[in-house]
């Protein structure tokens, strides 16, 4: 009798070295979240377990008291396995934790009733009764996960239900069939029913490996998933690189087309200008009409044309070149009358009258550049005119200040811009022109932006188009 005594302490101790290991070993997957709250179940149902062996192993040496709490943790643990099993289905379980602690309170009282005053068989029953009913919860749970997912540890855990249920009835059988039996302890029981419920033990420690193996697979598919999510991005990223790097090829090659288009928009009227002056030489030429005074001013003309040439090509690099050239503080009168001379004579020629109403202002900005748009503004004003019968012909360019910027109004009293062409008139190679690119006012919006500025377009009060011009202002002096 104490040999078997021994051989039961022995090894339930040898079960608690196990479930500790086991207990150890699954740290990692409570630290790695790998499913939820589900770890934390089984990782509480393990230490339970461990808690029970280690009771029943002290339980005859200390205390045998301690068979109540040893048999209440051991159902404690079956009960936190079924919660395990239906969070894995993503089940509702609070309320079933919340109620565990007065279900196993109500257990161990009724359990401490029957030590006293009860049969070992009896209290073999209840036990075995309230575990094949946490068994049996755990079936149902889980052939809901294994046909939710083909997983062997499932289908392992499956098997090692069953043989427990089946163990547990064959014990509750054999010793209500013996009734010869007077045994009063687990440590007195028969040894056919000892080792009935050793297997039915071991069952419960392959149900831990079994879980154990299944949660190690659980992270071995998130760690998987999260390198292939890694190798995911990190193809994104090439991706974007190569993206950007062939947005930022396109982006030069549009640049570079943009520049050609904007040199031949702007150079057209001063070679134009040249070739005519050129040709209009070559015919006194031939016809030997060739007077000095008049070569004189023909020569003032082209080298004219030839040196605003080149300040079209110095200032088109400098505003897409790296190098924008150097801002300074400039009179906005300064500028516009410099434009207004460089048209003096096609406003003479062709009858247009200008209107000048500017506050007096200074304004941080490209001077070549603010003269460009400026040309671009005022020439479009003149070839709309030209080619348009309004009442009076007439370019006002009007000046002030608003709030914290200065505002530069250009507008004509020509027949405006179509409404349905507003919305892309400052796109590249956009024109409502019968003859050009499309190139002047998309270079007037470039130049204002990149500066810091701003262009918009609205109809005229009294009719015609109206550009305005925007510059933020700075509280530097000149």
């Amino acid at each position: 009798m104490k040999l078997m005594k021994n051989a039961n302490e022995a090894l339930f101790l040898v079960f608690v070295l196990v479930l500790a290991g086991l207990f150890i070993s699954s740290i990692p997957y409570v630290t790695r979240r790998t499913s939820s709250n589900t770890n934390n179940y089984w990782l509480i149902a393990l230490g339970l377990n461990i808690s029970a062996f280690l009771l029943f192993a002290l339980g005859t040496t200390i205390d045998p008291i301690l068979l109540t709490f040893a048999n209440s943790f051991f159902f404690a643990g079956y009960f936190y396995l079924f919660i395990f099993c239906r969070a894995l289905n993503d089940k509702p379980v609070k309320k079933l934790v919340s109620l565990s602690p007065l279900l196993f309170l109500a257990f161990g009282s009724v359990f401490e009733c029957m030590r006293q005053f009860g049969v070992f068989q009896d209290r073999v029953v209840f036990v075995i009764s309230f575990l094949i009913c946490c068994l049996i919860g755990m079936l149902i749970e889980l052939f809901q996960v294994s046909k939710r997912e083909r997983n062997i540890q499932i289908n392992f855990l499956i098997f090692t239900c069953f043989a427990e249920i089946i163990l547990g009835v064959v014990r509750v059988w054999m010793l209500l069939e013996n009734t010869s039996i007077s045994t009063s302890t687990i440590y007195t029981e028969p040894f056919i029913t000892t080792m009935i419920r050793w297997f039915a033990v071991a069952f419960t420690v392959l149900s831990y490996i079994s879980i154990n193996g299944f949660m190690a697979e659980k992270l071995a598919q998130t760690n998987a998933t999260t390198l292939e999510d890694s190798e995911r991005v990190v193809k994104l990223l090439s991706e974007r690189d190569s993206m950007i790097a062939s947005l930022l090829k396109a982006n030069k090659s549009s640049s570079t087309e943009a520049l050609s288009a904007s040199i031949a928009h702007e150079l057209n009227q001063p070679l134009g200008a040249t070739l005519l002056n050129i040709q209009f030489l070559k015919t006194l030429h031939e016809s030997d009409q060739l007077q000095y005074e008049l070569v004189g001013t023909v020569i003032k003309q082209l080298e004219k044309d030839t040196k605003r040439s080149g300040e079209i090509i110095h200032s088109l690099r400098t505003i897409f070149g790296k190098d924008s050239g150097v801002k300074e503080f400039i009179q906005v009168r300064e500028v516009v009358d410099s434009a207004l001379t460089i048209y003096k004579s096609e406003f003479i020629l062709k009858n247009i009258q200008v209107k000048i109403d500017l506050t007096p202002a200074s304004v941080f900005f490209y001077r070549g550049q603010f003269l460009q748009v400026l040309l671009n503004l005022i020439n479009n004003s003149i070839q709309i005119l030209s080619i348009s019968t309004p009442a009076q012909k007439l370019i006002s360019l009007r000046g002030y200040h608003d709030q914290s910027q200065y505002l530069l109004e250009i507008s004509d009293t020509g027949p405006g811009v179509a409404s349905d062409i507003q919305s892309k008139l400052f796109e590249l190679f956009s024109s409502n022109k019968s003859s050009g690119m499309g190139v002047g006012l998309w270079l007037c919006a470039y130049i204002m932006r990149n500066a810091g500025g701003k262009i918009t377009y609205q109809d005229a009060p009294g009719g015609g188009a109206q550009f305005m011009l925007s510059f933020p202002m700075t509280l530097e002096k000149i």
